[in-house]
């Protein structure tokens, strides 16, 4: 059965979820003729980055709230210009008017194939830079980050913390089910694992009759950091949400046992709420061939 929780003021339209590809986001462009992507950045000196700092992704948007277009880098320190994977990322704006530069200072992030998105997430009108990168890790997993840069005063609103999402931890129980809690949920999540018992009894987790054999210190039940995480603007109203899925797994990395999916707001002061968490139960699951069924909403 598949259960929800809404937060105060929360709504949701899930068909707006739903089928989202190709998202073009309001008041920004691609810079085409005069892009630097793929090219060593040259204000890596300037700025005291790595020697080895290339343009990974651009884009012009106004960034600081002067209604002149800025344009957007995403940088990042790699080995060979062709390599997919760039550390020490960082987010670099370029004002319009006056061509000076700021940047962001972060110095952990780095992934493959990075992808800049600048969109209004905060609600001033203004664009924010949005960051995806993948991990390249066997969960699956990708990080984030979104910057703003108003007043030409960078500050990271979205970072290693809120990529966590719905942190869940969790334990087996009697009765091929897993119960747990989630940061930000006011209730415990009960998730039926029943589809899978095959598998568990195969492996001695359980016993035929659905006991449970191996402890829980054998086996933890945890979810992952964000599998896809999407600006989308919900309610149409200029200003971006996200919308996010996650993975909680059991055994090992391939046993998933629910999905979590997630829509976020930003309330200020750094603080991001979900308007929506909603967490599914596998009906049928077949290995290789597994059928997540949710019910109702």
């Amino acid at each position: 059965m598949n259960k929800k929780w809404m937060k105060p003021a929360t709504f949701l339209l899930l068909a707006g979820v739903v089928g989202v590809t190709g998202l073009t986001i309001a008041n920004t462009k691609v810079a085409h003729a005069d892009s630097e992507k793929g090219k060593p950045f040259a204000a890596a000196a300037e700025l005291k980055l790595g020697k080895n700092t290339y343009v990974i992704d651009q884009k012009t948007a106004d960034m600081n709230g002067d209604k002149v277009d800025d344009i957007v880098f995403l940088v990042g320190e790699k080995e060979k210009a062709d390599d997919i994977y760039a550390s020490h990322m960082n987010i670099v704006v370029q004002d319009g008017k006056s061509k000076a530069y700021s940047k962001t200072d972060m110095k952990e992030l780095g992934g493959y194939e990075g992808e800049l998105t600048l969109a209004d997430f905060t609600g001033d009108h203004v664009a924010d830079a949005f960051v995806k990168t993948a991990t390249g890790g066997s969960g699956g997993f990708y990080s984030h980050v979104i910057a703003t840069f108003e007043n030409n005063k960078p500050a990271v609103i979205f970072g290693e913390k809120e990529n966590e999402g719905i942190h869940f931890e969790g334990k087996f129980v009697d009765g091929f089910k897993v119960v747990g809690k989630g940061s930000q949920l006011d209730k415990p999540l009960t998730i039926d694992v029943s589809a899978n018992q095959d598998v568990y009894v195969a492996a001695k987790l359980y016993d035929i009759a659905g006991k449970l054999v191996k402890t829980n210190e054998d086996v933890s039940v945890f979810s992952y950091p964000f599998g896809a995480l999407t600006p989308i603007d919900m309610d149409g109203n200029g200003t971006y949400e996200l919308v996010g899925e996650q993975r909680i797994v059991g055994m090992n990395n391939a046993d998933t046992v629910s999905h979590i999916n997630t829509v976020w707001g930003y309330q200020g002061g750094s603080k991001w709420n979900p308007w929506e968490v909603e967490y599914s139960t596998f009906l049928v699951k077949h290995p290789g061939e597994a059928i997540n069924t949710m019910i109702g909403k």
